[in-house]
Formats: C-alpha cells, sequence, structure tokens
C-alpha cells in the first residue's frame, strides 16, 4: 500500500511539472511584443532576473548545503542528494523570507519613491 502511495505522489509530482513548463512556455510564446515594457518597467526583463536569481540562489544553498548523515527518531539518514535537498529548500526559504521583510520594510519607508 505504501509503494501504491509513494508511486501515485510521483507521478502527481510529474505531472504537476510537466504542467507548469508547459504553461510556462505557453505563456512566453503568446505574449505579444507589447506586454515587454509597461509603465516604462521592463516586465520581461525582470522577469528573466528574477527567475536567473532563483536559480542561482538555489544552486548556491544546494551547494552550500550539509550532507552529514542525521539521526531521527532512530532512523539513520545518510542519503547524499537528500540532505542537501533538504537544506537547500530550507536556506532558500530562509533567503526568500528576509528579502520580502526588506523589501517591505524598504516600501513602508518610503527611500526610493519620487516626489
Amino acid at each position: 500500500m505504501v509503494d501504491l502511495l509513494l508511486i501515485v505522489m510521483y507521478l502527481a509530482l510529474a505531472a504537476a511539472l510537466v504542467l507548469a513548463f508547459w504553461s510556462a512556455g505557453r505563456s512566453m510564446r503568446r505574449r505579444d511584443k507589447s506586454q515587454r515594457v509597461v509603465n516604462r518597467i521592463p516586465v520581461m526583463r525582470v522577469v528573466y532576473i528574477t527567475v536567473a536569481l532563483l536559480v542561482v540562489l538555489l544552486v548556491l544553498t544546494f551547494l552550500c548545503g550539509s550532507s552529514a548523515p542525521m539521526a531521527i527518531n532512530g532512523h539513520r539518514y545518510d542519503t547524499w542528494f537528500w540532505l542537501k535537498a533538504s537544506d537547500m529548500f530550507i536556506f532558500t526559504a530562509i533567503a526568500l523570507m528576509i528579502v520580502a521583510v526588506v523589501g517591505v520594510v524598504v516600501s513602508f519607508s518610503g527611500y526610493f519613491r519620487k516626489h
């Protein structure tokens, strides 16, 4: 029963990833040239820079993640990839939360607003 549940979870994950990439590709192909700049903001450049920085952050946090074995509830976990991947997601989430808080503080301060 557990094996069946794991197979269904992996299939659902694969379907979600395929659908996400298909949807992103489709929306990028259907976007017209007039939507590249909105209110003098280069929207596509912001999107590409954001995605690139997220990928760089994920790679850096994966490389910085620990692969030291862990004992949790009496079970030993020592799979190198999953130890580093779990640290990657934790460190990336923390970094993105810090960026969000800094963004809110800067937004409320009004430092970059033009009068």
